[in-house]
């Protein structure tokens, strides 16, 4: 965004004439042992501490003779350099202020405290003197060193640091490589953090976007009016985004009751086609089976597919259409069917499969015979040289006789009927076992009457 370009007030563009630069801070301090130990704002030596302070108050209380600036001249180095300024002083007043520039920068206080240090001293000379290339030189060698450290303070973070520089600096070269790498640095910087809080933004991180917004605005020189605007536009992000969600949300609520209301109607209608578990997939009980979190419709469609399912199973028992009914018995039982219900259910289906196994006819090699008995021939028809036969129907006992003995059809009627019957009350067969117990079963034969 070059927006944070645009808004820094870094006053880093100053005129070379020398506009006032107030640097709000509670007063100048010098640089502790360790510069991470200050507060931010707090200005500092961009070197080790210096020792000594060059004012008019040195100079006047100077009392050393110049020899004794001479190498081993004694223990007061602070009186040699006072008188050597004095002296400097009083021979040449723009002199004067160079000694000063000059016997700070010996000193290393390069820029702070601003009101002594080299910087200073030498924007005063050249205030008098704009062309002074001395001056102008010594500064620049200056300027060198100051922005190696303003660079070793933007490679550390420190940006408080490197700007209370790069706004001193500023007042006499502001467009010096410092100020402008000062500048650019705090602005990518801006510009970086501000990119990032509007990704955290759009992404729903409203806490990582204050935070983000929030270090961005601690760098030092940022404008206030910059930042209401992105403050302003990230809440319209917000806005959008919750309105989204909403959307979202409303149209995922919406799918939703209409799936629930597709699945709830899905299942009714196979429960009301008789689909209670056939078909594969389309019968009501797979239909329930599919997951979902529909909790409450699930349980309310399951006891009206367990009623259902009671019901037809009792349907197919008075109807005797038995085969199916196990199965939904056993579907009953899966989805909880009272144990009582169901037993009398299946109950009534194992009498019925008895009653229906008894009343089929079954056929002859279906039953084991174990007496038989000589079919007497009528005389008359042996007389009359009649052949024909008879449909016998009969019932084999569980001791296993015979009983319930009929004539189904005959042809010629009336004439075989009696000698039919009387040989099938003689027989005997095996009783005939279903469903672990002896049962009686209806049987049906033909005996054919012909002469030899």
């Amino acid at each position: 965004m070059t927006e944070a370009k645009d808004n820094s007030s870094l006053p880093l563009l100053l005129s070379i004439t020398g506009a006032i630069l107030v640097v709000a801070v509670g007063g100048w301090l010098f640089l502790d042992q360790e510069p991470s130990a200050a507060t931010p704002m707090q200005s500092r030596s961009i070197v080790e501490p210096a020792t000594t302070v060059v004012t008019d108050d040195l100079i006047k209380a100077a009392e050393a003779p110049p020899e004794a600036l001479e190498p081993g001249a004694g223990d007061a180095p602070e009186l040699d350099v006072a008188a050597t300024v004095r002296e400097e002083a009083s021979t040449d007043g723009g002199d004067a202020e160079l000694r000063k520039a000059r016997l700070a920068a010996d000193a290393d206080i390069l820029v702070f405290p601003p009101a002594q240090s080299a910087l200073h001293y030498y924007g005063r000379v050249l205030a008098t003197d704009p062309q002074n290339e001395v001056a102008i030189a010594e500064l620049d060698a200056i300027l060198t060193k100051v922005g190696q450290t303003v660079t070793q303070h933007l490679e550390a973070e420190q940006f408080d640091e490197a700007y209370a520089i790069a706004t001193l600096v500023a007042k006499q070269r502001p467009e010096h490589s410092l100020v402008v790498e000062t500048q650019q640095t705090l602005d990518d910087r801006t510009e970086e953090l501000v990119a990032a809080a509007i990704q955290q933004a759009q992404d729903g991180n409203d806490a990582g976007t204050d935070e983000l917004l929030t270090t961005a605005e601690a760098l030092p020189g940022r404008e206030s009016d910059y930042f209401t605007a992105i403050r302003e536009s990230i809440a319209e992000i917000r806005d959008v985004r919750l309105t989204a969600e909403r959307d979202r949300t409303q149209r995922a609520r919406m799918e939703a009751n209409q799936a629930r209301a597709a699945w709830v109607d899905s299942v009714r209608t196979a429960i009301t086609q008789g689909n209670l578990i056939a078909p594969s997939g389309a019968s009501a009980r797979d239909l329930l089976a599919e997951r979902n979190k529909w909790t409450a419709e699930r349980a309310q469609l399951s006891g009206e597919l367990l009623s259902a399912l009671e019901e037809t199973a009792q349907t197919y028992i008075n109807s005797q259409q038995l085969d199916g009914v196990e199965a939904l018995l056993t579907a009953a039982l899966e989805l909880g069917g009272k144990t009582d219900r169901l037993q009398e259910l299946r109950d009534s289906l194992e009498n019925a499969l008895v009653e229906a196994k008894e009343n089929r006819i079954a056929q002859m090699t279906e039953l084991v015979q174990l007496k038989s008995a000589p079919v007497r021939y009528p005389r008359r028809a042996q007389r009359l040289n009649l052949t024909g036969w008879v449909d016998v129907l009969f019932t084999v006992t569980p001791s296993g006789e015979t009983a319930d003995i009929e004539v189904n059809r005959a042809d010629p009627q009336a004439v075989f009927d009696d000698a039919a019957i009387a040989a099938v009350r003689a027989w005997k067969f095996q009783p005939v076992e279903y469903r672990g117990q002896l049962i009686s079963q209806r049987a049906g034969t033909r005996i054919v009457f012909r002469l030899e």
